[in-house]
């Protein structure tokens, strides 16, 4: 058969390699679809697919994608990054602060 139609003799759509059309809709612009492994309970599954749930925007993996994106964002606001040598400083006014009100 000729490859611009499928085994049933239907007619394919330029860059379409198998079926009518393709399996995945395409991602926007800057977006980047990876396949993970993550272990968790059953009961965190749970909770991560009723936040995937609440979604309104996106379904299947996007919608996963965005509950992680704001996982990560709350995260980044949440926790500022610090410098080690300033909580080294913290720690020494710690210690001295200590140090001067056991004498």
């Amino acid at each position: 058969m000729n490859a611009r139609y499928d085994t049933l003799g239907r007619p394919r759509a330029e860059g379409q390699e198998r079926g009518l059309r393709p399996l995945h809709p395409l991602l926007p612009e800057n977006w980047i679809s990876r396949a993970v492994r993550i272990s968790m309970s059953d009961a965190r599954w749970q909770q991560f697919d009723a936040l995937i749930g609440k979604v309104k925007d996106f379904t299947g993996a996007r919608a996963a994608g965005q509950v992680l994106s704001q996982f990560i964002d709350a995260h980044a606001k949440a926790a500022p990054t610090v410098h080690w040598l300033d909580w080294e400083h913290e720690k020494a006014k710690r210690v001295l602060k200590f140090e001067g009100t056991a004498a």
